[in-house]
């Protein structure tokens, strides 16, 4: 064994050495301490002559906008940037609509900024919308100017504040969650221009005087540039302004970036998906069919501002059954969490099992506790619930997809089971035809295969707000104030008898309705035989101190539309309206519900009366009860396809269009309204039976020289009211 010593080696030293080592260090403290000193006689200085690291914060805020882009974007050194601006183009005559619904939709969750560029002079009635305009340029299409300039724009105002920017239409939806996801995933420090490559279309292929190797972002599913590009472009805008070689201004810009900051559109697959613009249908653009929100951060075109709403309400959707999701997950990994099983709820009586229901090929419906069993067609809302579950289930198979090497893709339902526990949620279970796909060499294979799934979508918890609170809630973005009052409108003509009885009962009521039921009625009056009798009525619900209104319409033809329509005219928006009918009677719980159910800007109500049947067709039990109140089968009926009364503020009538004042005569004009609020798509409509709307039964005349439509329904009508099903089968049993 062999033992090492270390050695020792003295190195001399000599005395100059040691003094200038000396000196050194002496020096550095000498500076250290002075710094110090004066860094503490210095005065602190707050506001705008703050000095930021050594540069004037007044020098940086002080340089012309048209300064050099890379002089400023160098001006505050150590500056943390945002990560997107927005620059929407629209114009004048889109600015209240599209633009305002994009402002008030997605724009609300852009993980940055939202700029709306118009023209020079635009204005708008919504104050809060953020308008650029652009000076020098007008509404002219195709809008090159208007593009070229908010490039510039954007370039020599908010270069240093974001790291990447999206030039987009007024009829582009985003979803903002996706895109930062995205961009977050991009070197923003490079150049970029990402969106959809377009060459021009089969019209137009080969005549854009592109390249063999040149493309363009495709405008209207939106132009994504980094801050790179929008620096080095920027000095050359107006000369490719001046140059163009057609009059697609994304063309143009596509084709300016390529030349002077060398780089052009994505040309990628997946950003036909990520980008999405459908071509197909322009008008039906995502109206009914939106498979293709799912997988996308861009949808174009969306022109109606009501399928803007949908699209954003189904998007809001996603988001929210994904965000419980998460906290299942989270939930389930609690160290407190109960196993997962397939048995929610044990049965202790037979009547605690819930039976399942059979479907197969998710078409057809086996059950066996409804009134449509044995079988029928699946309902619409199952098939979308079981289509999201199916989505929801294979983008949790193929989460690490990339990383295993394999995908799975749904084929078709053989068939499944579902039932719904009340208290917990939704039980499926699923027999699937798939596709495995394996996409890694050289152990490429696609294989059918079928599988069985048990899937539980669990209900989420309970939470309950005041009336206060959620009425809150849906008035968020309004800026009007409700009207206590309930204002009653009321189109007359003739019928004496029938008004008194009416007038009477709201007397009645409104005497026990309390402080808190303010009730006023318009009475739209024609001119009649009976006329002077309703005149009196009249003056006898003024003498109880019921404000009446009476707006004299003379004899002219009688038109429901109309009357109500000008009623509404001599109330201020924020008035609560009640359309009703001289043949109504109600409880004061009616009234008080209708105020309720009826929010501002938010949500109508139509409710559904209680109908009575010819007195003729009533049992002498029916015969012998003291009021109207009373809801047997013989006695009448709630009138499901009636929609002539409604409740509804001023603002929002006007809102989804009013009344047709086109319609004369009985009838159509309700539908008609019924129909425009829900295709409105921005107000709730609340649709419910209502026990104390009670219409008392009258003899129906028909005009046979009605449109044929509104003859129709009032035939139909006056059949309905004639008597019960169980009495007109007991007057058929008569005769067989």
């Amino acid at each position: 064994m062999r033992v090492f010593q270390r050695s020792t080696c003295r190195m001399p030293v000599s005395r100059a050495t040691v003094t200038i080592l000396l000196g050194i260090l002496f020096g550095f403290s000498i500076t250290y301490y002075l710094t110090a000193l004066k860094s503490l006689t210095n005065p602190i200085i707050c506001g705008p002559e703050q000095q930021i690291g050594g540069f004037d914060y007044l020098d940086v805020i002080s340089q012309r906008a048209d300064a050099d882009v890379f002089t400023r974007s160098q001006s505050l050194p150590g500056h943390r940037r945002g990560l997107i601006l927005v620059a929407i183009m629209t114009a004048a005559k889109y600015v209240d609509t599209r633009a305002y619904n994009v402002w008030k939709t997605w724009a609300q969750h852009i993980p940055g900024r939202v700029l709306i560029f118009v023209a020079e002079g635009t204005e708008s009635v919504h104050e809060d919308m953020p308008l650029i305009r652009l000076k020098g340029v007008d509404d002219t299409y195709p809008p090159q100017k208007k593009s070229f300039a908010m490039v510039k724009w954007l370039a020599e105002n908010m270069a240093d504040e974001y790291d990447w920017f999206l030039r987009a239409d007024d009829d582009l939806y985003i979803r903002g969650e996706e895109l930062a996801l995205f961009l977050r995933s991009v070197d923003s420090s490079k150049a970029h221009i990402i969106g959809q490559a377009g060459l021009g279309n089969s019209a137009e292929y080969g005549l854009l005087a592109l390249g063999s190797t040149d493309n363009y972002c495709m405008g209207g599913p939106g132009i994504v540039m980094s801050r790179d590009t929008l620096l080095k472009v920027s000095p050359h805008l107006e000369s490719c302004l001046q140059h163009m070689l057609t009059s697609h201004e994304d063309v143009e810009l596509g084709r300016c970036i390529r030349k002077h900051v060398g780089v052009a559109c994505t040309w990628n697959y997946e950003m036909q998906k990520l980008f999405h613009n459908n071509q197909s249908a322009i008008k039906e653009s995502y109206a009914k069919n939106m498979k293709e929100l799912k997988d996308a951060i861009t949808l174009h075109p969306i022109k109606d501002p009501a399928v803007m709403r949908k699209v954003h309400l189904r998007n809001r959707e996603i988001k929210l059954r994904e965000a419980r999701a998460k906290r299942s997950l989270l939930s389930s990994e609690l160290s407190t969490a109960k196993a997962q099983t397939l048995v929610r709820m044990t049965p202790n009586r037979t009547n605690d099992l819930t039976p399942w229901e059979y479907i197969n090929n998710n078409k057809i419906l086996f059950c066996a506790d409804r009134v449509n069993c044995p079988r029928h067609t699946v309902d619409l809302s199952i098939r979308t619930e079981m289509a999201d579950t199916i989505t929801q289930l294979f983008d949790e198979f193929n989460t690490n997809a990339r990383q295993r090497g394999r995908v799975l893709q749904f084929q078709s339902l053989q068939y499944g089971y579902m039932r719904v526990e009340p208290t917990k949620g939704v039980d499926y279970v699923l027999d699937m035809l798939l596709w495995f796909k394996k996409f890694r060499p050289p152990n490429r294979t696609t294989i059918s295969v079928r599988r069985h799934a048990y899937v539980q979508q669990t209900f989420g918890k309970l939470r309950s707000l005041s009336e206060g609170v959620f009425r809150s809630n849906m008035r968020a973005n309004s800026t009007l104030i409700e009207d206590p009052t309930l204002h009653m409108i009321m189109p007359l003509r003739g019928r004496a008898a029938i008004f008194a009885r009416f007038a009477q009962h709201l007397k009645s009521i409104c005497a026990r309705g309390g402080d808190d039921l303010a009730v006023s009625l318009t009475i739209v009056l024609y001119s009649s035989e009976d006329e002077m009798e309703n005149r009196e009525t009249i003056e006898m619900l003024r003498a109880s101190f019921i404000p009446v209104t009476v707006i004299e319409m003379g004899d002219v033809s009688f038109s429901r539309g109309v009357a109500l329509m000008r009623g509404a005219e001599t109330l201020p928006a924020n008035a609560l309206l009640f359309f009703t009918d001289v043949d109504m009677l109600f409880t004061c719980d009616a009234l008080k519900r209708i105020k309720s159910n009826t929010i501002l800007n938010a949500q109508i109500y139509f409710p559904i009366v209680f109908s009575e049947f010819s007195h003729e067709s009533w049992s002498e039990n029916d015969k012998l009860l003291a009021d109207a109140f009373h809801y047997g089968r013989g006695r009448g009926y709630f009138r499901h396809f009636g929609y002539g009364l409604a409740a509804m503020y001023k603002a929002d009538l006007m809102d989804v269009g009013g009344f047709d004042t086109k319609i004369e005569g009985w009838g159509k004009e309700d539908v008609d309204l019924f129909e425009k609020a829900i295709k409105n798509g921005r107000l709730r409509v609340i649709r419910v039976p209502e026990p104390g709307l009670v219409h008392i039964y009258h003899p129906i005349h028909c005009d046979e020289n009605m449109p044929t439509a509104q003859k129709d329904m009032c035939h139909g009508s006056k059949a309905a009211s004639l008597a019960s099903i169980d009495t007109l089968v007991e007057q058929i049993a008569q005769y067989t």
